[in-house]
């Protein structure tokens, strides 16, 4: 679990660099575009790979944080065995999804590498380098979920209304 959990926090922040970049992109896009009337051919397009990528790398990291969204304004009223019990079964179905996700997203990246499909823009970026970010992303979602599941196994669930690891809650 250590070992998944430096992953997908060292992926977040690697997220944040690229949500960063994308900002700076972005930011160049419209400088060039009305102020230089010279738009890029690049901006969009590559801004749009890193936030896949970005979004895709940082899931993990909120899952084990507790920072994804929840619903939990009847699981908070619950007694502790039941919130964990809870806790549990919705870890395991972002798990299950997650894997799905892993499944398909494999298939259609591979089915876009193997064609040599591209975005057809000017830019012309081939599809798999932004598909391939779903199993990736996927995978560790998925490890870091059954990670999180054995966690909250083992220490419960974290009180209400604090999000972080469970395993480190009093």
């Amino acid at each position: 679990m250590p070992i998944i959990d430096r992953i997908s926090e060292r992926l977040a922040a690697v997220a944040a660099w690229l949500f960063f970049a994308t900002g700076l992109m972005l930011g160049w896009e419209v400088v060039a575009r009305y102020v230089f009337t010279a738009p890029t051919i690049w901006a969009e397009e590559l801004s749009r790979l890193f936030l896949v990528w970005g979004t895709l790398a940082g899931a993990a990291a909120l899952v084990r944080r507790r920072e994804h969204i929840r619903i939990t304004i009847l699981t908070d009223l619950l007694p502790g065995r039941l919130r964990t019990g809870l806790e549990v079964l919705g870890l395991t179905a972002i798990a299950a999804f997650s894997l799905a996700i892993v499944v398909y997203g494999f298939e259609i990246a591979w089915d876009s590498f193997s064609r040599g499909r591209t975005t057809g823009s000017m830019f012309d970026i081939q599809l798999a380098w932004s598909q391939g970010a779903v199993p990736l992303g996927g995978l560790l979602l998925t490890l870091q979920a059954l990670a999180e599941v054995l966690r909250t196994l083992r220490h419960g669930a974290p009180p209400p209304g604090q999000s972080g690891d469970p395993g480190t809650a009093a």
